[in-house]
C-alpha cells in the first residue's frame, strides 16, 4: 500500500497551528524553556505569571507548561480556570513543588519536577501534542499514569494520604481494562514517537562532527540504520539525475541500489511538496535495493522524505523498517529530519565557501534587452543612476538589501522604491553628496534569493540604467551547473558569462589578532574581555550590562558605547579578510 503525505507541512505552517505557552514567574527559566523549544515544530510563547497567562489563554493554545508556585495567581488557579473555560489544551505542571496526594484530582496531563532538562521539556511537549489527538478516555488514562509516576517518586510513608495512591491505581486499572486495545495502540504510537525523537537527537549530535556533505550523508544513514533496518541517500547531480551516495544497514552498498527503480517508486521529483510511506514493499522493490539480502527482509515498510533547505532540494532520504514502522507523527518528524540534513549540507557548503583555499566565481550579465530582472535593476533604470549592492540578508518573505546609490539622492531612491509594488520597506541609511546608502526590503529579487538559497555568496552586484553584472562565489565542490540553471531561470534577463577559480590569501590567527589589536583601544579590549568572561554574551546571561559596568567602574551607557565600537571593529576586521582576489585567467 502506498500512502501519499499530501502538502508536506513546513515548520512555519505547523507553527501557525500548534502553540506552546510557557508560564513561570521566573523569567529566566521561562525564556530558557522558550530557547530550548524554539525551532521545533510549533510556536512558543511565554507568560511571566499567572495573571499574564490568563490574559493569553484561548483556544489557540495547545500545550501549557505551568509553574505551580507563583504569587497572586498560582499555577493551581490557572489550571482550574483552564478547565472551567473548557479549553482543550494539554497542561504539564512544571514546578519545584514536590508531588503529594493533593495532585491526584488535579486535571493536568503531566507533572515535571524542577530542575528540568532540555530533553525532558522537549519530550513532554512532543508527547502532549500527540496525546491531543487521542480519545478523551485514553487521554485520561495517560494523565492518570503521569500522576502515578509523579507520586511513585515519593516513599509511600511520606505521602499525606497513602490510600489516595491506591485509589489512583485502581482507577488506572479500571480505565485500562475498559479501553485496553485503544490504549495499547496509543502506547505503541508513543513508543514510535519516542524512538524517532531519540533518533533525531542522535542525528543532531552526529552532525556536529560532520564537516563535508559526504560525511553528513553517511553519518545520517548510519545513525538512522542503527535505529531502523536500513537507510540510503539519493543525491541530485548537476545533470539532474540521481545517484546513491551513502547507505547503511543490511550490507547496503550505494553502488548496488537500483536508483531508477527507487526514483520511479517514490517519484522523487514530487518530494518537495509530498512525502511517501510504503507499507509492506514489494518483492521487486526489496530486490532492487537489497539484492541478495532481500530474502532476509520478508516484510518491511519504507519512508522517503526530501532533503531540502529553503528552495533547494539536495536529494532524498529513504528509510526501511519493520512492517507498520511508520505513522503520521514519525513521518512528520522524519520530514523535519530531512530539513535538518538539508540545513547541515547548506551550512557545510557555506563553511567551505568561507574557509576553502579557493572558491569558484560565477559571473552573470544582468538586464539589458532580455527583460525585467528585479527591483534593483528597475530602480537603476527609473532613476538613471548607478546601484551597487553592499549586502543582502535572506528573510522568510524576501530580502533585506543595503544598496549604495550614485547619480541620485537617497531620498529619490527611497521614493522610487516605495512606489514599486514589491518593496515593503525603504529608508535612507546615509545621504552623501556623491553616494548614498539605502535599505530596501523586497520579495521581488528572485535572482539574489535563488543564489543565496543555493548556498552562494553574493560577491558583487553593480547596475547602471537597468543592466549590470552579478558575481557569485560558491564552494569549489558545489553543484555549479545546478546553480547556474537556477539563477538564469529565476529571471529572464540573466545569463552566465564567466566561470573562474578565485584563490584566497592565507592568513594566520596571529596576523588576524595583530590587525584587530591595532584597531582596538586598551579600554575597548578590556570591555570585550570582561564581558566575555563574565558570561554577558551567554544565554541566559551570566551577568547583566549593569553588573559588567559596575565591575569595570563605568556607567552602563559607557559600557554599551565601548562594546558597540569594539564589536564593529571586530566585525570589520573579519570581513576585510574575506575578500579573495581573482586568480589569473
Amino acid at each position: 500500500m502506498v500512502t501519499e503525505r499530501s502538502a508536506r507541512e513546513s515548520p512555519e505552517l505547523r507553527a501557525a497551528e500548534q502553540v506552546v505557552l510557557v508560564v513561570d514567574d521566573d523569567e529566566d527559566l521561562a525564556d530558557t524553556c522558550r530557547y530550548w523549544l524554539d525551532g521545533e515544530r510549533f510556536a512558543v510563547e511565554t507568560a511571566y505569571g499567572g495573571k499574564e497567562a490568563l490574559g493569553r489563554l484561548d483556544d489557540t493554545v495547545d500545550v501549557v507548561l505551568l509553574d505551580r508556585r507563583m504569587p497572586n495567581v498560582t499555577g493551581d488557579d490557572v489550571l482550574e480556570e483552564i478547565r472551567e473555560r473548557g479549553l482543550d489544551c494539554r497542561v504539564a505542571m512544571m514546578t519545584a513543588v514536590e508531588p503529594d496526594t493533593d495532585i491526584v484530582d488535579m486535571p493536568f496531563d503531566a507533572y515535571l519536577v524542577k530542575p528540568v532538562s532540555e530533553t525532558e521539556v522537549k519530550e513532554t511537549v512532543e508527547e502532549l501534542l500527540v496525546r491531543s489527538g487521542f480519545d478523551s478516555e485514553v487521554r485520561e488514562y495517560f494523565a492518570l499514569e503521569s500522576t502515578e509516576a509523579a507520586l511513585d517518586s515519593r516513599d509511600v510513608e511520606e505521602l499525606r494520604e497513602p490510600e489516595a495512591l491506591s485509589d489512583l491505581r485502581s482507577r488506572l486499572e479500571a480505565v485500562r481494562t475498559e479501553h485496553e486495545e485503544a490504549i495499547r495502540n496509543r502506547e505503541a504510537q508513543l513508543d514510535r514517537l519516542n524512538r524517532t525523537n531519540e533518533l533525531l537527537r542522535d542525528v543532531d549530535r552526529a552532525l556536529i562532527d560532520a564537516r563535508t556533505r559526504d560525511e553528513i550523508e553517511q553519518t545520517v544513514c548510519e545513525t538512522v540504520a542503527s535505529a531502523h533496518e536500513a537507510a540510503f541517500v539519493l543525491r541530485r547531480t548537476a545533470a539532474g539525475t540521481l545517484r546513491c551516495t551513502a547507505a547503511a544497514g543490511h550490507g547496503l552498498d550505494p553502488a548496488g541500489v537500483d536508483v531508477d527503480f527507487v526514483d520511479e517508486a517514490f517519484d522523487i521529483d514530487g518530494m518537495v511538496e509530498d512525502g511517501f510511506a510504503f507499507d509492506d514493499i514489494s518483492e521487486a522493490h526489496r530486490a532492487a535495493v537489497f539484492g541478495d539480502d532481500a530474502a532476509a527482509l520478508d516484510a518491511v515498510s519504507a519512508l522517503c522524505v526530501a532533503i531540502d533547505y529553503r528552495e533547494t532540494m539536495y536529494g532524498a532520504l529513504v528509510v526501511y523498517d519493520e512492517t507498520d514502522g511508520f505513522d503520521d507523527e514519525s513521518a512528520a518528524l522524519f520530514s523535519d529530519l530531512g530539513a535538518t540534513v538539508g540545513n547541515g549540507i547548506s551550512a557545510a557548503q557555506s563553511k567551505q565557501l568561507l574557509n576553502g583555499d579557493s572558491v569558484v566565481e560565477l559571473e552573470f550579465q544582468v538586464g539589458g534587452d532580455a527583460g525585467d530582472t528585479g527591483v534593483l535593476a528597475g530602480l537603476s533604470a527609473t532613476l538613471d543612476c548607478q546601484l551597487s549592492l553592499d549586502s543582502a540578508s535572506r528573510l522568510d518573505d524576501g530580502l533585506t538589501c543595503f544598496v549604495s546609490v550614485a547619480g541620485a539622492s537617497g531620498a529619490d531612491a527611497v521614493e522610487a522604491a516605495v512606489d514599486a509594488d514589491d518593496v515593503s520597506q525603504a529608508r535612507v541609511v546615509s545621504d552623501g553628496d556623491e553616494e548614498s546608502v539605502v535599505e530596501l526590503r523586497t520579495d521581488a529579487e528572485a535572482v539574489l534569493s535563488t543564489a543565496i538559497d543555493h548556498g552562494a555568496s553574493v560577491e558583487r552586484l553593480t547596475l547602471s540604467e537597468g543592466s549590470g553584472s552579478l558575481a557569485l562565489h560558491v564552494a569549489a565542490d558545489a553543484d555549479h551547473g545546478a546553480l547556474v540553471e537556477a539563477v538564469t531561470t529565476a529571471a529572464p534577463g540573466v545569463s552566465v558569462v564567466a566561470k573562474r577559480e578565485v584563490e584566497r590569501s592565507v592568513q594566520s590567527p596571529d596576523s588576524f589578532r595583530r590587525a584587530l589589536d591595532s584597531k582596538l583601544t586598551d579600554r575597548q579590549r578590556t570591555v570585550l574581555e570582561t564581558s566575555l568572561v563574565s558570561g554577558y554574551f551567554e544565554w541566559p546571561r551570566g551577568s547583566t550590562a549593569e553588573e559588567v559596568a559596575d565591575s569595570l567602574g563605568i556607567s552602563p551607557p559607557t559600557l554599551h558605547e565601548h562594546l558597540r565600537t569594539a564589536e564593529r571593529k571586530l566585525i570589520e576586521t573579519y570581513f576585510d579578510e574575506l575578500s579573495p582576489a581573482p586568480a589569473d585567467d
